[in-house]
């Protein structure tokens, strides 16, 4: 059974707690800062206006400082992890300094469009900037509503991504070792059999090598010993074969791959061993291969998928030709019979025909591995759903917050001949553009988001999901859309 179908699931008084106090905490510290105007205020200024310029504050600055550090805290906290903490803290200051900039520049740059035919279209643009207008309100919570949400959504995409298991319908999970050269015919014909149920297996030759010298551009080793004693991951013993073509999770990214045998020994090197290494194209490296001394020359540098190493998972790839004859064994990758029934029978089988050969069964192991992954996919989605939920409760109490003045507004638009369906398309255009530039905004910053926390926290590759963000800019517009007309439902029947 899986590690996950043990585990008990429930909400505990404990974290109940801590979720109700995160809470309080987190509305205490963003509303203690604008409160902090408060003594500042005045009671003459009922009677009179007064101007007067204020000092430097201080204490507020100082309250400015303390908050933002409780805030970092907290996502430290959460994430287990200060430095998390501080990106997505920096991130969302940012964000915030974006959105209230972008509420400016979004006045600007449509105020021409004030002077437009459509009466829809022109009062749309005028709430934009309009005295106690929503602009700056709206970005500010949906731009980081959708910067969360997006954010949420793509570093998910990319952790399953990174530990997803590639389960295609072929893929091996029985490997042979040990056989021996001169069984290869027989074991190709005893796989081949239909009775036994193999399928999709590979002969893979393989050798035992050191590298025991290099002369090259950058890296010089003269001798065992200089190898050794080198930080460049070369002293250990590797396993190696040789074959005349790339497999499918292979990329040549410098150098070119040979398509034929040959006399002259080649090799082909994977690029985190050459970078580690400081290899070239045209280095001479020189193997100990069985007390024999081989000199090849790096002909290129190839980029590994190791997640799917069963197509081809080797550092080192010799060009077919001279390590054709030397002594070495196979290995064998493949797809084993379906059914506890037919694999014992099949081991069984090959115990008899082979028995020097090794079986290792990844069958059962990938089953486990499977199972928890799609618990654990299903556990982000469920924290996704939740964040989108969340997303629209903020929208919904963005919008409410000016409906007051909304309705107002509607009354004197109806008694100067405008009709429902009139005010409908004017709310309509308004939340749509404020969706469509938040929505914008908070995907291009969870872009930003992604990559600091993949590239600084998580320590994965950074991946950018087109359809992730694209979706997000769209589904904020029209959800932004949709609720601010549906919240506004007030102010369309208030006659």
């Amino acid at each position: 059974s899986s590690i996950l179908a043990q585990a008990h699931y429930g909400v505990t008084w404990s974290a109940a707690a801590q979720g109700t106090g995160i809470g309080v905490l987190v509305s205490l510290l963003f509303s203690v800062v604008p409160l902090m105007q408060v003594r500042f205020i005045k009671p003459s200024l009922l009677l009179r206006d007064e101007t007067t310029r204020r000092r430097t504050d201080w204490t507020g600055m100082a309250v400015m400082v303390a908050v933002t550090a409780a805030l970092v805290a907290i996502t430290a906290w959460q994430a287990a992890s200060l430095k998390v903490g501080i990106v997505v803290c920096i991130g969302f200051a940012v964000l915030a300094a974006v959105l209230m900039l972008a509420g400016r520049a979004l006045v600007a740059l449509i105020a021409p469009l004030a002077r437009s035919r459509s009466f829809p279209l022109r009062h749309a643009v005028l709430h934009l900037s309009r005295p106690g207008n929503q602009t700056r309100v709206i970005l500010l919570a949906v731009g980081l509503g959708a910067f969360f949400i997006v954010g949420v959504r793509s570093l998910q995409a990319s952790l399953l991504s990174e530990f997803s298991i590639q389960s295609v319908a072929n893929s091996p999970d029985l490997f042979l070792l040990d056989i021996q050269k001169g069984q290869a015919d027989d074991m190709r014909a005893f796989l081949g059999d239909p009775s036994h149920g193999a399928a999709e297996f590979r002969l893979i030759p393989v050798l035992r090598a050191r590298v025991v010298g290099v002369s090259g551009q950058e890296t010089n080793l003269d001798g065992v010993d200089d190898v050794r004693q080198s930080d460049t991951a070369l002293g250990r013993e590797f396993t190696l074969t040789y074959r005349d073509h790339l497999e499918a999770n292979e990329r040549v990214v410098a150098g070119a791959f040979w398509n034929s045998p040959s006399t002259e020994p080649e090799v082909s090197v994977e690029k985190q061993m050459a970078a580690r290494a400081h290899l070239h194209v045209g280095d001479i490296m020189r193997f100990d291969i069985l007390g024999r001394t081989v000199s090849p020359r790096i002909a290129s540098i190839v980029d590994v998928e190791w997640r799917e190493s069963w197509n081809g998972g080797f550092v080192f790839v010799f060009r077919p030709g001279v390590l054709d004859q030397a002594p070495g064994m196979f290995v064998a990758p493949l797809k084993g019979p379906s059914g506890p029934a037919a694999r014992a029978r099949f081991q069984h089988d090959l115990a008899e025909r082979f028995p020097n050969v090794s079986v290792i069964d990844f069958h059962e192991v990938l089953e486990t591995v499977r199972d928890v992954m799609s618990k654990v996919t299903f556990a982000i989605t469920v924290v996704g759903g939740l964040v989108l939920f969340s997303g629209g409760l903020i929208l919904v109490g963005a919008v409410a917050m000016t409906k007051f003045q909304r309705v107002y507004e509607a009354a004197v638009f109806k008694t100067l001949g405008a009709n429902t369906r009139t005010i409908a398309r004017m709310l309509l255009i308004e939340y749509g553009v404020l969706g469509s530039l938040a929505g914008l905004i908070g995907s291009l910053g969870a872009v930003v988001l992604t990559w600091g926390v993949s590239r600084w926290a998580l320590e994965i590759p950074w991946r950018v999901f087109a359809g992730e963000h694209i979706a997000g800019v769209l589904l904020t517009a029209v959800l932004v859309g949709v609720i601010g007309v549906a919240s506004s439902l007030d102010v369309l029947r208030n006659k």
